[in-house]
């Protein structure tokens, strides 16, 4: 059960820019359609309904049935492709990259924030169909990034030399992670479980792609999740005349001027800075930027040069080997989607925001921006020693400095807070200044040094105090700094390190349906779940 929610601010781990996106600031109406609500995603329908091309929902399914070939679909599965050839159906969206067996828990989270938001549209707005989708990072080149996964503390990688977009890597010699790993979760009710997905999916796939795949739908295909893998010919060539505008125009470079603007005005971090041209090109197991170079276009490396004749018609007989940025990829999406709602991380809100110039320009409709949900899992024995210890949820969020003195004043038996003392002290030499004031003004310095050195002296007496006594209750403070040092791995929050596999292996697939079930993806707070 859901044990409680916190506001994001309070949990010491998020941008101001995404503490301020939750607490729906007015001051970002330029950079967004609106805040995600059901009222603004009901009129979101209609925004979307006038700018999209429904003509793309036949080649949409005809591409998702070819990527589901020798796959088992649910029958929500099966309703939930064939609705998308019907003009009353829309997406909710969520995209992230393959990170090896799902990677940190957060992608959990995005999934099923996504889940969820279509089925409470669907609940609140019957006379449409909302599909949930999730969007594969296949393209991306940065395998480094997502060729690892952290179980209890140890860390899990698979060492490959191949090169170019990550979906398309052979896995061939990702065998020995999964022995490794075997070791580590077979004694567990669900750890023979765990391995038997994991080797059905990575070890009969021809590719990373196609692993992943196989892994989400196995978590997810009950709820009707949709996998789309948008690097192939098929839904690029829907794309073709956007790719050559980039190359024409370079119109995100251009167009997102404004909306960068707004945010630098706004003194929130830019999360990407956009290229002259944010286009790739994937050729010979290579991805290499695109950039110009006097009157040619050219990979970065050199190894391909067009002028732009060439490059467009390139583009027009291989669209597949064109490949978005990370800014460019929104673009591509929301153009082939009828999406309504992209759910992101606090990365991917920043980044969104710098592009909502850019969609303006191109009279396409910005998606409503949702922040996943966000989640600590707690098993009961440690709710019941954080009970035990007198330890509140909140407490357990507290840098671990803070912590530390808060335990100290709350297990000693003496009064250890001098905020008092320190104010009848001010109180004091307030009534000296005002006396000093009227006989010798040159009293006032030395009142004023004489005042910090005695706050100073009761500063240092509260701490020496604090030291003693923590060291009388060193044991419990260990025993809750030992939880916390759990909950918060390395000192960051569980859901960026921990992997799914950690609770899996206890609690079966019945742990999706217990983090589905308390997580509410309009209310923007963060949940603490009793896992």
């Amino acid at each position: 059960m859901s044990l409680t929610e916190i506001e994001y601010d309070k949990v010491n781990a998020f941008s101001n820019l995404l503490i301020d996106y939750n607490l729906n600031n007015s001051h970002f109406s330029d950079l967004i359609s609106n805040f995600p609500t059901l009222d603004n995603l009901n009129k979101q329908i209609s925004f979307k309904s006038k700018n999209y091309n429904n003509q793309f929902r036949e080649s949409l399914v005809k591409e998702i049935g070819n990527q589901y070939k020798g796959i088992k679909l649910s029958e929500i599965q099966k309703q939930n492709i064939n609705k998308l050839l019907e003009k009353d159906t829309y997406t909710i969206t969520t995209g992230h990259q393959l990170n090896l067996l799902t990677g940190p828990l957060y992608f959990i989270y995005k999934i099923i924030s996504t889940i969820n938001l279509s089925e409470t549209l669907k609940k609140n707005y019957p006379e449409f169909d909302f599909v949930p989708i999730y969007w594969m990072a296949s393209e991306d080149h940065d395998f480094d990034e997502i060729n690892n996964f952290s179980f209890q503390g140890s860390k899990f990688e698979w060492s490959s030399n191949q090169t170019g977009v990550v979906g398309e890597f052979k896995l061939d010699s990702i065998d020995n992670v999964l022995s490794e790993f075997e070791k580590f979760v077979s004694d567990f009710p669900y750890g023979n479980e765990i391995i038997k997905i994991f080797r059905e999916c990575y070890l009969n796939s021809n590719d990373l792609s196609s692993a992943t795949r196989k892994l989400v739908n196995i978590l997810f295909a009950k709820y009707g999740l949709i996998i789309i893998d948008a690097n192939n010919k098929n839904l690029k060539s829907l794309f073709r005349d956007l790719i050559k505008k980039e190359l024409n125009e370079k119109f995100i470079f251009n167009k997102s001027k404004k909306s960068i603007k707004r945010l630098n005005e706004l003194k929130y971090n830019l999360q990407a800075n956009p290229r002259e041209i944010n286009l790739f090109y994937i050729h010979d197991k290579k991805r290499e930027r695109i950039i110009e170079k006097g009157n040619l276009f050219q990979t970065s490396n050199g190894s391909k040069k067009w002028n732009l004749e060439e490059i467009q018609d390139d583009v027009n007989l291989n669209p597949e080997k064109f490949s978005p940025n990370v800014l460019f990829r929104p673009i591509f999406q929301e153009f082939i989607l009828p999406n309504i709602c992209y759910v992101g991380g606090p990365a991917e809100v920043a980044y969104w925001l710098e592009l909502k110039s850019v969609f303006e320009s191109l009279k396409l409709t910005f998606p409503l921006i949702l922040n996943r949900n966000s989640a600590l899992l707690l098993e009961k024995k440690q709710i019941d020693k954080l009970n035990k210890l007198n330890v509140s949820m909140e407490e357990i969020f507290l840098p671990k400095k803070q912590l530390k003195e808060n335990l100290v004043r709350k297990y000693s038996k003496l009064k250890l807070d001098f905020t008092n003392l320190k104010q009848q002290l001010n109180n004091q030499f307030s009534e000296l200044k005002d006396k000093a004031i009227h006989t010798d003004k040159s009293f006032i310095g030395a009142l004023n040094a004489q005042e910090q050195k005695q706050i100073n002296g009761l500063k240092m007496l509260e701490k020496r105090l604090l030291k003693s006594e923590q060291r009388i209750h060193q044991d419990k403070i260990n025993k809750v700094l030992e939880i916390r040092d759990k909950l918060f791995p390395g000192g960051k929050p569980q859901e960026r390190i921990s992997n799914f596999s950690e609770f899996y292996k206890i609690h079966g697939p019945n742990m999706i349906d217990k983090i589905k079930n308390n997580l509410v993806p309009l209310n923007q707070k963060f949940s603490i779940i009793e896992i």
